[in-house]
């Protein structure tokens, strides 16, 4: 079977959510002839974007502070930041909300048609937005551009050009062709990832974006210090996410004893705490063998129910098909827990969302959590203007894709497939975690433990990485 090739890309785009979308669209409107948007699996359809929890963190200049929505997220990051780029996601967050909904994203308004800012976590109020409407919307906006989208590609590595990025290669997800992408400019736009504990969407979050660039020679940083490290989510159901929507309409926190632990820990904001107050909550809780917890959402009534169902209609689904909610109302509380860390690294980026490596560029949850935060405002701002950067670099730039390189790149991405046998991916996937997610590694650190970790990982990678087959 011979190669599918794309040629003359100004803009290659690689991930289908919102960073990727924005990416895409500003690509077109900074004048790009050729703009190409690939997906592992459809365009607007996956990644954590079109299951948001349908509230976005957004500077209102008529009513923030916005030294102190700064500060705060730079505290957040343990203060190591990239001020000017988290000043640059505040200051443009408003005005990427108001394009949003001239795409035909629904932003919950209150009864004077203002758009209404709910409490969430924290100090600042969060607007809510109708969830699967953000991925319709910019879908639409990205094929009206003609962006050429090309669905159930699976990009494997970034092609080289004397130390500069020439593209990607990948291959037909259904039927195995292998593809080759050769552009001017590449946007890594493939979202986050954690370690694979129990929570729900791990595998949707493959960190693919990291590794090919980490491959191509990128600097990555922050899988130390991000602004999420780890979060909540449901025990027992595979449901989330929905933790801003639910503290900020009044849900409780309670152990198996049926109090409110919170307040001994947060009297302030209680269960409007930061993730960060919150995980540790957690923790003593079960230390102290409160455990079960769970979150109480049984007092919620007709408004609550509806303002979830309008910006969660998917988990509410779920939570009615579980029976957790029955005649529009939660029936009993939820078994909560802690879920891994949000630990994530990042390609490290400089102002115009350029990599260390020349002609690849990084937004959303791809890039550095020191440039980027985390959320969907953050995200699309900076999609946006990563896509404006590569069509400026695009202009300039004269690439090819070597074809030593393309051969060498095919032979690593397809000799999984040509192994009759062999170790399975899940196989590998649970020998990591039985190495990283035991509590005295990943949350209780010491540097004996962590080399012990290391030199496991380590030893999988040697004796487990080259005997990997796929599934066919």
């Amino acid at each position: 079977m011979s190669d599918k090739v794309f040629k003359d890309i100004d803009v290659l785009v690689i991930g289908g959510g919102i960073a990727g979308a924005m990416a895409a669209i500003k690509a077109k409107d900074a004048g790009a002839k050729r703009v190409v948007q690939v997906d592992k699996s459809f365009v607007g359809k996956s990644g954590a974007s079109c299951f948001d929890a349908g509230v976005s963190h957004v500077y209102f200049p008529q009513q923030d502070d916005l030294d102190d929505r700064v500060r705060r997220l730079v505290r957040s990051l343990g203060s190591l930041a990239q001020q000017d780029l988290v000043r640059v996601h505040m200051e443009q967050s408003y005005e990427n909300l108001l394009e949003h909904e001239s795409l035909g994203v629904t932003y919950i308004k209150d009864e004077k048609g203002k758009i209404e800012r709910q409490a969430g976590r924290g100090s600042y109020p969060v607007v809510k937005f109708h969830g699967p409407d953000l991925m319709d919307s910019l879908r639409k906006a990205v094929l009206k551009k003609r962006v050429d989208v090309v669905n159930r590609a699976m990009i494997t590595d970034l092609i080289l050009d004397d130390g500069k990025c020439a593209g990607a290669v990948g291959f037909d997800a259904r039927t195995g062709e292998f593809l080759v992408f050769e552009a001017r400019s590449t946007v890594l736009a493939t979202g986050s990832t954690f370690y694979k504990g129990r929570s729900p969407g791990h595998r949707d979050l493959s960190g693919d974006g990291f590794a090919m660039a980490y491959r191509a020679g990128a600097a990555l940083s922050g899988a130390e210090a991000t602004d999420a490290p780890t979060n909540v989510m449901p025990a027992l159901f595979d449901i989330g996410p929905g933790m801003n929507m639910y503290m900020g309409l009044g849900a409780r926190l309670v152990n198996r004893k049926g109090e409110r632990f919170i307040e001994k820990y947060a009297p302030t904001l209680k269960e409007r705490s930061g993730l960060m107050t919150i995980n540790a909550a957690f923790c003593l809780e079960v230390k102290q063998g409160n455990a079960p917890l769970k979150i109480d959402m049984t007092h919620f009534g007709d408004m609550e129910m509806a303002k979830l169902k309008g910006a969660l209609p998917l988990a509410m689904t779920m939570y009615e098909r579980a029976g957790l909610v029955m005649n529009n109302r939660f029936v009993t509380p939820i078994d909560w827990m802690v879920i891994a860390p949000f630990a994530r690294p990042g390609v490290v980026i400089d102002n115009n969302y350029q990599s260390t490596v020349p002609g690849l560029f990084a937004c959303g949850e791809t890039a550095s959590p020191q440039a980027v935060v985390m959320g969907i405002a953050a995200a699309s701002v900076s999609g946006a203007n990563a896509g404006r950067s590569a069509v400026t670099y695009a202009r300039s730039s004269e690439t090819k894709a070597p074809t030593q390189e393309i051969d060498k790149l095919r032979e690593r991405a397809l000799s999984p497939l040509q192994r009759k046998g062999g170790v399975e991916p899940d196989q590998v996937i649970l020998a990591v975690q039985e190495v990283v997610l035991p509590y005295d590694v990943i949350l209780l650190r010491h540097k004996k433990r962590l080399e012990k970790a290391l030199e496991a990982i380590t030893e999988i990678r040697e004796t487990q990485l080259p005997l990997l087959c796929a599934y066919t």
